[in-house]
């Protein structure tokens, strides 16, 4: 290999690698469509993070009405987890006036105490949850 041909190797291979890190930041930023990261939110605005940690967290009741709950139950979830991620949201109010965290242990707290509470209606519905995908179910805490 002649040394013209050494160069125009090394060129291209860094000429490659600065396209793929280029192409790579252009779908992380096009990914999360450029929103501030939770996390960063939260640090760059100290005041609203300051007034959701003194908000009272009240978990003795539940969220909202059985029936409510029984035919919504994903839904909020799957809301909650979205505003918890992706806004830094992370206190439920409901239109009563009490607050909750956003947290699948909110829910747990009454009823874990059953360890098969989400299996038994699960498998009667013939749904496949992904909550245990990341959190450990009522059946594995209880071990």
């Amino acid at each position: 290999m002649t040394t013209m041909n050494k160069y125009i190797s090394a060129v291209v291979a860094i000429v490659a690698g600065v396209a793929v890190f280029i192409a790579a930041w252009f779908f992380m930023q096009v990914g999360h469509g450029g929103a501030i990261p939770a996390r960063a939110a939260v640090e760059s605005a100290p005041a609203k993070a300051a007034v959701a940690k003194v908000t009272p967290i009240d978990s003795t009741k539940c969220i909202a009405p059985a029936e409510y709950m029984r035919a919504n139950h994903m839904r909020v979830l799957d809301k909650w987890r979205f505003e918890s991620v992706r806004t830094g949201n992370r206190v439920h109010a409901t239109p009563d006036g009490r607050h909750f965290d956003k947290s699948l242990n909110t829910c747990l707290g009454c009823h874990a105490q059953n360890p098969m509470f989400c299996f038994m209606c699960h498998q009667y519905a013939n749904v496949k949850p992904t909550c245990w995908n990341c959190h450990l179910s009522p059946m594995e805490t209880q071990k």
